[in-house]
């Protein structure tokens, strides 16, 4: 990949700053800069196709957008505080959005929980996804460029639609609905997702393996291992005066590997995400779970250790385990 310091950088003019905001309001987006970032390079993009199939150097020119050097953040930015028909407002951490002053709005929140759209579009949507076939079925991994996609592909259950009401029913549909999930990045139908085959792989509490040929290079911790290896995980993490143990969720299973050499597998323990393993009954007096900053933390529950150390347990027969796990294989190798 190329240096992006050592890139060659653009710097957009202040109309063509402008015409990018309205576009998004066009398409009920709201502007934040992340976005609006993008659509500037978009619409400079298309320009240049149009050119080159007016001047006759192209008659089936596509915009590409790679083709478009970088903008800056922060120059994107000084522009729109510059401009006087734009308003910049401050958003979460740095992100910032972009209004045009007297002009209003109908944006989508497409973070929204809310689902104002008919039954008969979900199943629309499910069935074109259960549909798609080879190279198709792998999408965009962003809302945004997920739903650019599918206008482009002008899927019907999205005729009449805005880019902002299809970004929330991409949200939604990995969300809420269970019609989309992610494979390596990518968008996919929610029956080829990773989050379909752990908790298939939980129903039968099997480690999630992706290769016929893949076993785990570490023994998988039992229950017991997992209750006793986590305080003692907490535990060293205390502080004086009482204070319990707090780790952060995504450092748990390196932890377990580092210290005891086992596997923390929340499938083969019957969940298929490690919060819900870390929020069962089993582990109500070891610890819980809670939100701090942008991190979730597994927090130690102040209590006496739970009787037993840990003990490592020997690698089940890969003859023991049920077939369908050659069926999770074939699965992986079909997206």
């Amino acid at each position: 990949k190329p240096d992006k310091k050592s890139a060659p950088t653009w710097k957009p003019s202040s109309p063509e700053v402008c015409d990018a905001v309205l576009s998004l309001y066009g398409d009920r987006l709201k502007p934040f800069g992340r976005i609006l970032l993008k659509r500037v390079r978009e619409l400079a993009a298309e320009k240049k196709a149009s050119q080159a199939r007016r001047n006759g150097t192209s008659d089936e020119a596509e915009p590409d957008v790679e083709a478009v050097p970088m903008i800056d953040p922060k120059v994107l930015r000084r522009i729109c505080e510059n401009c006087s028909i734009l308003q910049v407002e401050p958003e979460d951490g740095k992100e910032y959005s972009v209004s045009v002053i007297g002009k209003p709005d109908n944006f989508v929140d497409v973070c929204s929980p809310e689902d104002p759209y008919p039954e008969t579009l979900w199943q629309e949507a499910e069935a074109y996804f259960e549909s798609l076939q080879g190279e198709d079925v792998i999408l965009p991994g962003g809302r945004y460029a997920c739903a650019q996609v599918l206008l482009a592909r002008k899927v019907p259950f999205a005729q009449d639609l805005s880019l902002g009401e299809l970004c929330h029913i991409v949200q939604l549909a990995v969300s809420q609905k269970r019609i989309l999930g992610y494979w390596d990045g990518s968008m996919v139908p929610f029956g080829r997702s990773v989050d379909c085959i752990k908790e298939q792989c939980a129903v039968w509490q099997q480690p999630v393996l992706f290769k016929r040929t893949a076993l785990p290079s570490l023994p998988l911790a039992t229950w017991d291992q997992a209750r006793n290896c986590l305080w003692d995980i907490l535990d060293s993490c205390s502080m004086e005066g009482g204070y319990p143990g707090v780790i952060t969720l995504s450092n748990v299973k390196r932890l377990f590997r580092s210290k005891f050499n086992l596997e923390l597998s929340e499938t083969a323990l019957g969940h298929s995400r490690l919060n819900e393993l870390l929020q069962d009954p089993r582990m109500s007096d070891i610890c819980r779970m809670e939100v701090q900053g942008k991190s979730q933390v597994v927090v130690q529950h102040v209590a006496s250790q739970p009787s037993g150390p840990p003990c490592p347990c020997p690698w089940p027969a890969a003859a023991s385990m049920p077939s369908m796990m050659g069926g999770m294989a074939g699965m992986a190798g079909m997206v």
